[in-house]
């Protein structure tokens, strides 16, 4: 069974070695022999890092003498020379760990208060000014067939107080394919996931605020606490947000996983409860009705020498629009991953900030083919297709002042 993973494991330093080496590997269940999701892969002594794809594939710039430490939620810690890599694929298969989540017994601080506390405490810590270096793609689909991708190397310069994080970002290298130009109807739909928010949900927390936690939604949702042993022996703890299921509305479940001698959170995933989908929430405005029909948001954390800061993300929006002229169905995808970051003395030439809302507004622009680089997510067979099939149909975005 396909396993989807989060990232616990504590990079050392910032040093990048000079030496270094492209390696693949493929991760496998050492029992089912399935693919490993979203497993983390970082090199020991440095922040970089990635995550392995759907197929359980994935590469990494690492220095010859470096060691590989994989980690995965529910799988043993494993390190591996760099040195035992060959030039083809490695095949490396995870043995599982005996996880066991426990009740908690909470008698004096209502679990609704932990949240808000573990939340704030998150973002007091965050390190900023800081720049993270990632990776970020999206695909979007139309009526279930793609329309849009688009990739980059994204720098995002995070700034700002405890409260609320600012990002200027600026595009590094990009590949934007459509096979539409994008219209202001479209643009007022929101067709696609905003670039411009792709860590402001992470560090700001803005979406769960406004979306699951606020605390005139509380009463519509349980709340559990539960604990289980860390890879490294470290107690973690999780709260289980889950509907009521006697209430009629849209509604979300997912958890939150953190540590409770710092209050950080590691970990969240939230996302439509199943059993109320059958509950959708309409939205009308000035003749068009919006449904959402599914949303989904992952966010995985790290410390790396004592900087808290984000290691990837994932989200995902499926909604439906109508007229009494039309109907569409949109989805959009978007994965990002912070390949490295370092602190931010705030000197980056302001006139390249992007402003606009979606990358694939960008012309294409790169010198190399960063996505077979750069600790980038390693494209599944069905995603290159996808991809060589938009970038032979697409309509050229002219460029823009």
């Amino acid at each position: 069974m396909k396993q989807l993973c989060a990232i616990f494991f504590l990079f050392l330093s910032y040093n990048v070695i000079s030496q270094t080496v492209n390696i693949r590997g493929l991760l496998k269940d050492a029992v089912s022999n399935e693919p490993i999701i979203a497993a983390s892969i970082g090199i020991k002594n440095t922040a970089m890092g990635t995550i392995s794809n759907d197929e359980g594939v994935f590469q990494l710039t690492a220095p010859k003498e470096g060691v590989v430490l994989i980690s995965c939620l529910g799988y043993k810690l494993l390190a591996v020379p760099v040195s035992d890599f060959k030039e083809e694929t490695q095949s490396i298969q995870l043995e599982q760990s005996e996880e066991v989540l426990e009740e908690v017994m909470v008698t004096k601080i209502p679990l609704q208060q932990v949240l808000l506390d573990i939340i704030a405490a998150s973002k007091a810590r965050f390190n900023k000014p800081i720049v993270l270096h990632t990776y970020y793609r999206e695909f979007v689909k139309l009526n279930g067939k793609y329309k849009k991708f688009s990739d980059g190397l994204l720098d995002y310069h995070a700034s700002g107080g405890t409260k609320k994080t600012k990002s200027d970002l600026i595009v590094k290298q990009n590949r934007s394919f459509s096979l539409s130009l994008p219209t202001e109807d479209e643009d007022e739909v929101g067709a696609t996931l905003n670039v411009q928010k792709g860590i402001s949900n992470s560090y700001s927390f803005e979406f769960l605020e406004r979306q699951v936690i606020n605390k005139k939604d509380f009463e519509n949702y349980d709340f559990t606490l539960k604990s289980r042993k860390n890879k490294d022996g470290k107690e973690m703890y999780v709260i289980i947000v889950e509907p009521k299921q006697e209430v009629e509305k849209s509604l979300y479940e997912g958890a939150f996983v953190y540590d409770p001698e710092t209050k950080l959170i590691y970990d969240v995933d939230m996302h439509f409860a199943e059993s109320h989908k059958k509950y959708p929430r309409v939205i009308s405005l000035l003749g068009m009705h919006v449904s959402p029909l599914d949303i989904k948001f992952r966010a995985v954390y790290k410390m790396v020498n004592n900087n808290y800061v984000l290691s990837h993300n994932n989200r995902y929006v499926h909604y439906k629009y109508w007229t009494k002229k039309y109907q569409e169905i949109t989805e959009s995808r978007s994965d990002l991953i912070v390949t490295d970051f370092e602190k931010d003395d705030l000197s980056f030439d302001k006139k390249e900030v992007y402003k606009k809302k979606y990358l694939y507004d960008k012309p294409t622009k790169y010198t190399g083919k960063f996505w077979q680089k750069n600790n980038a997510i390693v494209l599944t067979g069905e995603e290159e297709k996808v991809i060589a099939s938009l970038e032979k149909d697409a309509i050229v975005v002219p460029e823009t002042e």
